[in-house]
Order: C-alpha cells, then structure tokens, then sequence
C-alpha cells in the first residue's frame, strides 16, 4: 500500500533528471502518472515505471498543448491529486544582452519556468476543487530561499556549507541569470497566492527549493562532464523526491504556502512547518 493508491499525478518535465525521480516516487506510492516532456523519448516513459501511465511530448509554455495534456489525464484517470510543476530550462542571460536574444531567452526561461507554472496550475485547479482536495508543488530554486532567505536557517554556520564566506549566503544566482531569477521569484507570487486562495477548497501548494541537484540541467552547466569532486557535493534527485513524498504525506491538514529549501552541505530533509512572514491575518504577519 502506497499514499497514492487509488489517486493520479501530473508530473512535468519527467523525462529525465528531477522529473524523472519525482514521477518514479509517486508510481512507487501506487499514483497513476501523467508525465510530459518536450523530449521526444517521454513517450517511454512508461516501460519505467509498474504504473498506468500517460506520456505526451508536450511544451508546458504552449497554452493549447498544456489544455490538451490535462484533458487526456482526466479523460484517462478521471482525477488529479497532486500536480509536480518541475518543467525548466536555462540559458546565460545578461542586462547588457542585445535585444534579439533577449527576447529568445525570455521566450524560452520565462515561457518555460514562469508561464509553464501558470498554465499547468491553472489547468489542474478546476478539477482538484471539483475533486474537493489536492496538491500542487511548484518546483524553485534555492536562488529564492537560500540559508539567509527570508531568515538565517538554524543549523547554518561555516562547519557545513559550502559557502562560508557568504553566511548567510544572499540570494540570487548572479549577473548571468537574470531571466532565470526573475522567472522562479514569479513563481513565488504563484505558489503563496494561489495557497491562499485555495485552502477553502483542501488544496495546498508548496514549492520545492533546490540548490546544486544532479540533474541534466546542472550537468549540462558543465558540459556533461563536471569535476568529480564537485558532482560529490551535489544532492541526489531522489533524496529530493523522498522528501516531496513525506510532504505529500502530510495530507489535506498539512503545511501550505511554504517555500522548503535544500542547501548543499545541509541533510536533506524535510523540515517542521513553519511560518510564511509574507501573509498577514487581521493585519500580522503568520
């Protein structure tokens, strides 16, 4: 028995990396799977799984592909219980960059990372309150939730992180990443109003915030072949995905609205609930 059994997921961006884990942990907890991907090789996905799956090479920024997709998994599974938005890409952009690659690059990271968020979000909500209950986790990066973001993390001093100097280490992820930055704080303006606005209906939304994950995104950062002593420090996806799934776990009473950070040098694990300062009731912060 698994806490999916009987229930179905939407995972996006699963063909490899991350996604890959997050969706093979859910078929591990009994969920039927609705995976996409724009690599064509999601659509076998399902030789890797013992789940009934659903596998569309679909563009998460694509508004008529995003309708389609979550058309088929409801016609398919007649529900969606939990949504992995983890769909993402990268591309070095700069301020001083000329125009026509800026407007690629926003086409692609913004599309992608923000839009891809939005649409996917969007999409699965009607159902999940017709359903009377679900989970959307929003997958960020720690460039939005770092040890310092919004407040020092216990247990962060110089015996543990990789950034000792930095303590606690700023947020943002640099000069070269300003689309890429600016795409994953819009997401928090996603995650923290949509939490709010759907509570009533037994749903909870949370972001996952990632810091260096052995993906294919990060690999490609290095050219598919990074220095070993740097790929030992990075965390492994499916320590992330055990931890998505003890959140999952945590059922209709559990946190929401929470950004969960992972920081290299840190266990990964999943933290006890805290409180959001950015929402206020009778006019305080909670």
């Amino acid at each position: 028995m698994g806490i999916m059994d009987g229930k179905a997921a939407v995972v996006t961006g699963a063909a490899v990396g991350l996604g890959n884990a997050f969706a093979r942990a859910l078929a591990d907890e009994g969920a039927a799977l609705a995976v996409c991907d724009l690599r064509p090789d999601i659509e076998g996905f399902a030789d890797q799984v013992n789940a009934p799956t659903l596998a569309v090479q679909a563009d998460v920024s694509d508004a008529g592909a995003v309708r389609g997709f979550i058309d088929q998994t409801l016609h398919r599974f007649g529900r969606i219980d939990v949504l992995v938005s983890n769909a993402g890409v990268w591309t070095a952009s700069e301020a001083s960059d000329p125009i026509d690659k800026t407007l690629r690059d926003a086409a692609s990271q913004i599309g992608t990372n923000l839009k891809g968020v939005f649409l996917c979000g969007r999409a699965v909500i009607p159902a999940m309150i017709r359903q009377g209950g679900g989970h959307i986790i929003n997958i960020n990066t720690d460039h939005v939730h770092t040890c310092g973001a919004p407040f020092e993390e216990p247990g962060c001093d110089a015996s543990n992180c990789p950034f000792p100097d930095t303590i606690p280490r700023p947020t943002g992820g640099g000069p070269a990443m300003d689309l890429y930055d600016a795409a994953k704080w819009g997401i928090n303006g996603l995650t923290f109003g949509w939490c709010q606005a759907l509570k009533p209906h037994g749903i909870r939304v949370n972001g996952l915030c990632m810091g260096a994950t052995d993906s294919h995104m990060l690999r490609g950062f290095h050219n598919f072949d990074p220095p070993p002593e740097e790929e030992a420090s990075w965390m492994r996806p499916r320590e992330i995905a055990r931890v998505m799934i003890e959140l999952i776990a945590e059922g209709p009473r559990g946190r929401t609205g929470e950004n969960i950070g992972f920081c290299m040098g840190r266990p990964v694990a999943l933290p006890p609930p805290r409180a959001n300062p950015y929402f206020m009731e009778s006019g305080r912060a909670v």
